[in-house]
C-alpha cells in the first residue's frame, strides 16, 4: 500500500541535481588526470563562471553574450565536489518538499531566476577581480520561496512569526560565520540575492494558486 505521506521527487529536480553532479563529476575527473584533457575546469570556469571584470572593467568577452549568459551559467559550476554536493543536497531535500506545492516548471523557473538574481546582486555590491561559481544563489531562491509559503501559513493560522525570523537569523549568522572561514571568499551578496527572488516569487506563485482556487500547503 502506497504511503499517502509520500511525495515524489519532481522531475524538474531530478534533472537540476543530476546536471550539477554530472558537471562536477566531469570537472573532476579531469582535475585527476582521468581524461585527455586536464584543464576543462579552468575552461568551464573562463567560459561559464561569473566575472565581474566583464561588467567593471571592460573586460573583453569570450563569445558574445558571456557578460548575460554568465549570471546563470555559474550556478552550474562549483570549485570541487563537497562544493556541489551541498547545494546539491539542499536542492533535492527542499525541492521535494516545493514540489508538493510548485510545478516542474515553476521550480525551473525558481532556480534559474534565483542563481540569476544573485548574480546580478552580486555585480552591483562587488567589483573583485575574483569569479564566482555555484548554485548556492539558487538553494537560497529555494529558502526564500519555502520559508515565504511557511510565512503566509502561520499567519493565515495566526501562529507565531518566530520560527520564520530565527531562521533567517540562522542564515545570516552561517554566512558570517562562513564568510571569515574561508577569508572572505563568500559570495554573501548571491546568498541575499537568491533569498530575495525566492520570496518575490513566493508571492507571485501564490498568487497564482489563490487565482486558481488552490492555496499553496506548508
Amino acid at each position: 500500500m502506497q504511503d499517502q505521506n509520500f511525495e515524489p521527487l519532481p522531475w524538474s529536480i531530478k534533472y537540476i541535481a543530476g546536471i550539477l553532479v554530472a558537471v562536477e563529476l566531469l570537472l573532476s575527473a579531469s582535475d585527476y588526470g582521468l581524461l585527455p584533457s586536464q584543464d576543462l575546469r579552468g575552461s568551464a570556469y573562463v567560459n561559464g563562471a561569473l566575472w565581474p571584470g566583464l561588467v567593471w572593467q571592460g573586460w573583453e568577452q569570450v563569445y558574445a553574450g558571456q557578460a548575460i549568459t554568465m549570471l546563470l551559467s555559474h550556478a552550474f559550476l562549483h570549485s570541487g565536489i563537497f562544493h556541489m554536493a551541498m547545494n546539491t543536497v539542499v536542492i533535492l531535500g527542499i525541492g521535494k518538499r516545493l514540489g508538493a506545492v510548485l510545478s516542474n516548471g515553476q521550480l525551473v523557473l525558481l532556480f534559474a531566476a534565483s542563481a540569476m538574481a544573485g548574480g546580478a546582486l552580486y555585480l552591483v555590491l562587488n567589483q573583485a577581480d575574483v569569479p564566482v561559481v555555484g548554485a548556492s544563489g539558487a538553494v537560497f531562491g529555494f529558502f526564500g520561496v519555502w520559508k515565504y509559503f511557511e510565512y503566509t501559513a502561520r499567519r493565515r493560522m495566526g501562529l507565531s512569526l518566530t520560527p520564520i525570523w530565527q531562521f533567517i537569523g540562522t542564515l545570516v549568522l552561517l554566512n558570517v560565520g562562513l564568510y571569515f572561514m574561508v577569508g572572505g571568499l563568500l559570495a554573501w551578496e548571491a546568498h541575499l540575492g537568491g533569498f530575495l527572488a525566492g520570496w518575490l516569487l513566493g508571492v507571485v506563485f501564490a498568487r497564482r494558486a489563490r487565482q486558481a482556487g488552490h492555496r499553496p500547503r506548508r
